[in-house]
């Protein structure tokens, strides 16, 4: 029987199962992707360049959870270009203007302000090959044979001195057995997709059911060239499309700090809601090309896209994130009741969505796996 089994493969689940390991105890990771990482995705471009898809910077003036653990690995880190200016498209019939960003009021200036250096990013890193270097480097810390991958959790029982869990695995169901389980998955998602036996007190449902995964309906696009032909021509790569017609929001500089056999990139956020991507599928990658060839010009546009709708990953969007899909401010995360252990200590909810700093982001991740592991020791030290 298993010490801790543990549900989900992203940013959560990878750091706590490491600490476990850390401390000799009988442990599984189990994730329904066939790879490892969650929300976290770097893929290559054609011409080999890292990019991400998911997760992208991190803050380390205020995130000091995901900053300890970039350096501890040993990973580079990129400073994210930020003159304090962005490449305004907000007529498709004009050509887009320069505007300062004022981080105080978190929108654009009065044309004529001056611009304010870091005052767009506030700050972000990138990691030189892409967040998937995280998960890389926790894959090659864990043993290898306690990571279950294709592995959806169904089902899990209390049995009174340890829990079961169902787990399919394409036509196969497989029953596992642990003293305790810990659900390193967004709260909406355990919701949706796990059969809990006997049922969850109805205030604890109810917090899962109203946690809100964070950019769960949100899809990016990256478009890779041979070269930043932007940054020849003085632009930092920052731009926002805030006409109707965008098809990218946002527009920020994704490529490696200096030139690059791998050549360049420029990423975004899709501006269309996860319906009129799923209508317009086929032509987004030109409608890509087409929006970046409008803020960068033409050479610009010379390359790759690659796009990625989380709102079509049942492990990441749940159907209340897709009905929702709503932009607007950050969620408040942290619900107590999600942070309380369940069945007598043999139920666990963990994920970043659970964290009550940096809920959402790759430091909430580590600041909930941080937290059930001081749980975890805490409930072992008790008679």
């Amino acid at each position: 029987m298993l010490d801790v089994a543990v549900i989900g493969g992203g940013l959560c689940a990878l750091a706590l199962a490491h600490s476990l390991q850390a401390r000799r105890l009988d442990w599984a990771l189990f994730e329904a992707r066939e790879r490892l990482g969650g929300r976290v995705l770097t893929v290559a471009s054609p011409r080999g360049l890292p990019v991400d898809l998911g997760p992208t910077w991190y803050w380390p003036a205020t995130q000091p959870s995901i900053t300890r653990l970039v350096a501890e690995l040993g990973l580079a880190s990129i400073e994210q270009p930020d003159d304090g200016q962005v490449l305004l498209l907000d007529d498709p019939n004009r050509e887009p203007r320069l505007v300062a960003f004022d981080p105080h009021s978190a929108a654009l200036a009065e044309d004529g302000t001056p611009p304010r250096p870091g005052a767009l990013h506030g700050g972000a890193r990138r990691l030189a090959g892409g967040m998937g270097a995280l998960v890389a480097a926790f894959e090659r810390r864990l043993e290898a044979h306690r990571l279950h991958l294709g592995h959806a959790l169904e089902s899990v029982a209390d049995l009174g001195t340890h829990v079961e869990l169902e787990l399919r695995r394409g036509d196969e169901l497989h029953r596992v057995q642990a003293r305790r389980v810990v659900l390193a998955l967004p709260p909406r998602v355990a919701a949706s997709t796990v059969y809990f036996e006997p049922a969850l007190d109805a205030q604890v449902r109810h917090a899962l059911q109203d946690t809100p995964t964070w950019m769960a309906a949100a899809a990016k696009a990256a478009l890779s060239t041979g070269r930043a032909t932007w940054r020849e021509a003085g632009h930092t790569g920052n731009a926002w499309s805030t006409h109707s017609q965008a098809v990218l929001a946002e527009v920020f500089d994704a490529s490696p700090e200096q030139p690059s056999a791998a050549g360049a990139a420029l990423a975004g956020f899709v501006a269309l809601d996860a319906d009129q991507r799923r209508h317009f599928e086929r032509g987004l990658p030109m409608l890509v090309e087409s929006q970046v060839a409008m803020l960068f010009g033409p050479e610009a546009a010379q390359g790759e896209v690659q796009l990625h709708d989380w709102a079509r990953e049942p492990w990441t969007c749940a159907p209340a994130d897709r009905a929702e899909d709503a932009g607007g401010g950050h969620p408040a995360y942290g619900d107590a009741r999600l942070q309380a252990p369940q069945w007598g200590g043999r139920l666990w909810f963990a994920g970043s969505e659970t964290a009550r700093v940096g809920g959402g982001y790759l430091e909430g991740a580590l600041v909930a796996a941080a937290r059930v592991r001081r749980q975890l020791d805490e409930a072992a030290r008790q008679p």
